[in-house]
């Protein structure tokens, strides 16, 4: 029986013979197994090819675990920094293009993801900083993966609703992480210096909720999961419960907004101080400038709770939406 190959396929061989970077021979393979027709004709291809991945995807691996130091380093910015994490395919690059203005390569293969890629998510009048990973899997995940994850404000572990293998995919990054002493959980605690486990704030995304098939999973994954971490669906390729999203992330992050005026002056509404919930008037103070705490006397306030122009101590608790106006 003919293989009858498509010339994408043909295409995507001379670029592999081109190529010289692993990672990048490996992205191919899987494009080529992707666009080769499954038939009788091809199934001695078909083996070719998964052969060619597995040796690539252990001598990618060797070599990474010969190196001693992290490859990638993100720099955080805006008002938090959210990770997305997940196993082949799941959709995390097509999430970070449907909610930032960033550009990643988004492709209906895996391991189209081979570093770290940033954009900002706006939300009201704040922008949140979105990571986008390479893949989990059983057989690989970027050493310096680790790292990224542990500096996160709150990590998004994003599961493939219409994959037939979601649990086993899903299990398999617990495990993963766990053999990297990260342990995903409902909320964040300190690293225990005796066992050096961090855990980290989590929640579970659905995406590709596009069918019957995707919401009986979904109601799968929250009948396992829903009492460990609050569990949310979306479609980013379909623009579906994205607003929701956003909303759902910055209340995950327990931040709270601050802004500041000046006496007889209106507040500054574009620019808040990023705060976490439970900070007071001197923690504001603070992350304006260290000098400018220590000489707080006191300060004004407006918003909820406080009639305007309430005054208030440096214990005072602040709420989102606050309007402080500082007095030394």
């Amino acid at each position: 029986m003919p293989a009858n190959l498509p010339p994408q396929y043909y295409e995507a061989e001379r670029r592999y013979r081109e190529a010289k970077e692993p990672q990048d021979k490996l992205k191919i393979l899987h494009e080529m197994f992707a666009i080769m027709p499954k038939h009788k004709g091809t199934d001695k291809l078909q083996a070719d090819l998964k052969f060619r991945i597995s040796k690539l995807k252990k001598e990618i691996q060797q070599k990474k675990k010969a190196s001693r130091r992290d490859q990638y380093f993100v720099e955080k910015e805006g008002a938090a920094c959210v990770v997305l994490i997940g196993a082949p395919n799941v959709g995390k690059s097509q999430i970070l293009s449907s909610l930032t203005n960033a550009t990643p390569e988004v492709a209906p293969y895996p391991y189209t993801t081979l570093k770290p890629l940033c954009g900002m998510m706006p939300f009201e009048n704040v922008q949140i900083q979105l990571v986008d990973t390479p893949p989990i899997s059983s057989d690989f995940m970027e050493p310096w993966l680790a790292g990224i994850i542990r500096q996160a404000d709150l990590v998004l572990l994003v599961v493939d609703l219409l994959s037939e293998s979601m649990l086993e995919e899903t299990e398999t990054v617990f495990k993963r992480l766990e053999q990297s002493k990260i342990q995903l959980e409902i909320e964040e605690r300190e690293v225990n210096p005796l066992d050096g486990i961090a855990h980290k704030k989590t929640m579970i995304l659905g995406n590709k909720n596009e069918s019957e098939d995707s919401e009986e999973n979904l109601t799968v994954l929250k009948d396992l999961y829903g009492q460990r971490f609050p569990i949310f669906s979306i479609s980013a390729k379909g623009k579906k419960n994205l607003e929701e999203l956003k909303k759902k992330i910055f209340d995950s992050l327990g931040i709270l907004r601050v802004y500041t005026k000046v006496p007889g002056k209106k507040a500054d509404f574009e620019d808040p101080v990023i705060l976490k919930i439970g900070s007071t008037l001197l923690d504001a103070a603070r992350a304006i400038h260290k000098d400018f705490a220590y000489n707080l006397k006191y300060a004004r306030l407006w918003g909820n709770g406080v009639y305007d122009g309430q005054m208030v101590q440096k214990d005072f608790v602040l709420k989102d939406g606050h309007v402080v106006e500082f007095h030394i």
